[in-house]
C-alpha cells in the first residue's frame, strides 16, 4: 500500500495534479423491497384490537448509489441510479457547486 501511495504521488507531483483533482469514486447496489434474505414487513397493531395491518413492499427493482469524495476530503453530491427505459433532460441539474 506504502509504493501505492508513494508512486501516485511522483505521478501527481511530475504532471503537476493538485489533490484537489484526485477522486475517489464508489458504487453500492440496493434492493428495494429487502430482497430475499430480508423481511422488511411492517406490522401495525392497535393497542386492545385483534386486527393487524402488514405492510410489504414486493417491489425488488435494483437501485445504484454512487459516492464521489476528494482526497482533500470534499465531497460530490450522491447520485441514485433507477431501472428505466425513458429519460428527460429535466431530470438532470448540475450541482452549483461544480466549477
Amino acid at each position: 500500500v506504502q509504493d501505492h501511495f508513494k508512486l501516485l504521488c511522483e505521478i501527481l507531483e511530475e504532471h503537476r495534479i493538485p489533490w484537489e483533482n484526485v477522486y475517489n469514486m464508489d458504487e453500492k447496489g440496493c434492493q428495494q423491497g429487502g430482497g430475499r434474505g430480508h423481511c422488511r414487513a411492517k406490522y401495525l397493531m392497535s393497542h386492545g384490537k385483534q386486527v393487524h395491518y402488514k405492510f410489504k413492499s414486493d417491489n425488488l427493482e435494483l437501485v445504484t448509489i454512487i459516492e464521489c469524495v476528494c482526497a482533500e476530503g470534499g465531497s460530490l453530491q450522491p447520485a441514485f441510479v433507477f431501472a428505466g427505459k425513458e429519460h428527460s433532460p429535466s431530470w438532470w441539474t448540475v450541482d452549483p457547486e461544480i466549477k
